[in-house]
């Protein structure tokens, strides 16, 4: 696994009896995690999809599988069969599916609703409890999503585009003389590069800046100057400092909107 911090158990006897909700947003090339219990955030990270049950059975050992909840978003099919598998191995263990047993209440225009990724619709359920409309919201992944929200938390559609990683892999794969071990950059040292692999560090992360800075102008511009840009993903980390744009950046806006969906869930019902 990748990313994670050591679990400890809440010994404490406030929390010895509260359960752990455990979070996970399944992308297309990783799942991020989160574990609340007691109101708090135990620990979050990120892992690749093969060490999803190695991450379960690891939660289990430090004693927070007592009657949890494992709540899921994914975009992926097969994640949700490897995690319904895992978990049958823990009793008092219930698992919920964002779009299946745990309905995400946003009205959209799609066309095709169950062409609809299920983490847009998590992420734009979340950004309306925390921020309200109108606003876009933008997602760095193995794919952007930018997806504008109205005033009357209605999604009235997006963009998909391809994502820094598929970029860069792109360059790698098709470009004969570009080495084929170079790492996805996370910063850069100038504007300007002067070998290869500056200026492809350059080229993605001003590149995406620019281009993410552009499509927010556009999306005000038809839109309104009062829409609120949210931004998350696993780059965004990366690129924030390269857009001038955002109004709220948050990592862990997908988690934190899985925990408000449920929690919702579990009130109404």
């Amino acid at each position: 696994m990748r990313n994670t911090k050591r679990i400890r158990s809440r010994k404490n006897k406030k929390t010895s009896h509260d359960p752990a909700i455990i979070l996970i947003d399944a992308g297309n090339t990783s799942a991020t995690y989160g574990i609340y219990r007691g109101g708090r955030l135990l620990e979050h990270g990120s892992c690749i999809h093969n060490d999803i049950p190695k991450l379960i059975q690891k939660i289990n050992k430090s004693g927070l599988f007592i009657s949890s909840n494992v709540v899921l978003s994914s975009v992926v099919p097969e994640i949700n069969l490897i995690i319904h598998k895992t978990l049958k191995k823990y009793n008092g263990t219930r698992l919920w599916v964002a779009g299946k047993n745990l309905p995400v209440p946003v009205h959209h225009k799609y066309r095709y609703k169950n062409k609809l990724g299920i983490d847009r619709l998590v992420n734009i359920f979340g950004a309306l409890k925390i921020y309200k409309g109108p606003l876009l919201m933008i997602d760095f992944g193995t794919a952007i999503t930018a997806d504008y929200v109205s005033k009357q938390g209605v999604f009235e559609g997006g963009m998909i585009i391809p994502g820094p990683e598929i970029a860069f892999q792109a360059l790698l794969n098709r470009a004969a003389l570009i080495p084929k071990n170079l790492e996805l950059p996370k910063n850069h040292k100038a504007f300007l590069g002067r070998t290869t692999y500056d200026c492809m560090r350059s080229g993605i992360l001003e590149g995406y800046g620019a281009m993410t800075d552009e499509l927010i102008t556009r999306f005000k511009k038809r839109y309104g100057q009062s829409l609120k840009v949210i931004a998350t993903g696993g780059f965004t980390k990366h690129l924030k400092s390269y857009v001038n744009n955002f109004e709220a950046v948050d990592p862990l806006h997908s988690i934190k909107s899985l925990l408000l969906l449920f929690k919702e869930h579990i009130r109404s019902n």
